[in-house]
């Protein structure tokens, strides 16, 4: 898609892959929902897990705002 304005459409379907100790990994799905707002390189959206039903928001974030190792340094997770 050409346009970073829309990323996803809304009712798409986003998969996350959790990965746990031992290797084993489980997939999640989630789907879109409407726009909740935007920051500095991040669009905010609502999203429901398919298999809870509830509710959360995430960053979406283009890959191509990621190019300069700042901003990679500011998505990393930390646990």
């Amino acid at each position: 898609m050409n346009n970073n304005s829309n990323l996803l459409e809304d009712g798409q379907i986003v998969e996350e892959r959790v990965s746990r100790t031992g290797g084993e990994a489980t997939l999640r799905k989630y789907t879109k929902g409407r726009f909740l707002g935007k920051g500095g390189f991040a669009k905010c959206y609502e999203f429901t897990s398919m298999e809870t039903k509830k509710t959360c928001a995430a960053k979406v974030i283009t890959k191509a705002t990621l190019t300069k190792p700042r901003a990679k340094q500011k998505v990393s997770l930390r646990y």
